[in-house]
């Protein structure tokens, strides 16, 4: 590893830039990350599907769309979608560095992180708190108001919250490996080293992350949008059906997250070296590994 020989140049970007320079890594590592995002969301769109499966038979063979379930299913890929995206992360987090990093490699580092992903994900950001509260539904029953049109929507808002001012925690936890807690104070938490990394620039992550949700929201509308004329117009029947709703919709979504993923990393790229200057520590780090491989 040659910490001045990145496949992605380290130096700062406007937000623009970013964008532009997400579709060319997603272009570049398409299939690797396509992997990585599967590996991450199929576990947990199973779990979707157990607890909400009822909600698309509830609805008829004869409704245009299933609604409660399309609202429900997607307001848990919402939730969930940086947990998915922890592979696709822990590889961009590799590419940088290496031409070709080894899949493996890359799901065995990360999931050496899985206590603390778990810890910062299923409970600090709502993850299974959102399963919980679909869990209090009854089956065949009627809408049940408090839990479909506030206390989820509320949690929505939460971690909405969480994700503007608070955006890199998967970087802090995969890449960075802080520690959860530690009674040392000289040693850098995943708490402490969010407060640092986040802490300065709030407004510029709340601009970014309304500006990747607006493009996201548009995006997903495309994708599916694309998806729907293609399977319906063939034979002229407009009816979302299950291959809609079940594979193509959530589909549209994981296309979008592992997107938004690589933005995110990117972005967190940028944050390090406008606040800390990391082309300059990682051209000393190179030279210092140089300088210990040359003979005396």
């Amino acid at each position: 590893m040659q910490f001045d020989r990145t496949t992605i140049v380290v130096r700062e970007r406007s937000v623009l830039d970013t964008l532009d320079l997400s579709l060319h890594v997603l272009r570049e590592y398409a299939l690797p990350l396509a992997a990585a995002m599967l590996l991450g969301a199929l576990p947990l769109l199973a779990v979707d599907y157990l607890l909400l499966g009822w909600m698309a038979s509830e609805a008829g063979e004869d409704a245009w769309l299933p609604w409660r379930f399309v609202y429900h299913l997607s307001l848990q890929i919402y939730l969930q979608a940086p947990l998915a995206s922890v592979f696709a992360t822990a590889y961009l987090g590799q590419a940088v560095f290496l031409a070709e990093p080894r899949f493996g490699d890359v799901v065995r580092d990360a999931w050496r992180m899985l206590p603390r992903i778990a810890w910062c994900h299923l409970l600090v950001r709502g993850v299974l708190l959102g399963w919980l509260l679909v869990l209090v539904l009854e089956r065949d029953g009627e809408v049940h108001g408090f839990v479909e049109a506030l206390l989820l929507p509320v949690l929505a808002v939460y971690v909405s919250g969480l994700r503007a001012f608070r955006p890199f925690i998967n970087e802090i936890v995969l890449l960075e490996r802080n520690p959860l807690t530690s009674q040392n104070e000289r040693i850098m938490t995943v708490g402490r080293r969010s407060r640092m990394l986040h802490g300065s620039r709030g407004g510029e992550w709340l601009i970014r992350w309304l500006l990747a949700s607006v493009l996201g929201v548009l995006l997903i509308l495309a994708a599916y949008g694309t998806f729907y004329f293609h399977a319906a117009a063939p034979r002229q029947d407009w009816t979302q059906g299950p291959l809609l709703t079940h594979v193509l919709l959530p589909l549209a979504m994981g296309i979008t997250t592992c997107y938004l993923t690589v933005f995110r990393f990117l972005t967190y790229l940028d944050a390090r070296i406008r606040q800390e200057g990391w082309e300059v520590e990682l051209q000393l780090r190179a030279e210092a590994a140089r300088l210990t491989r040359r003979p005396i």
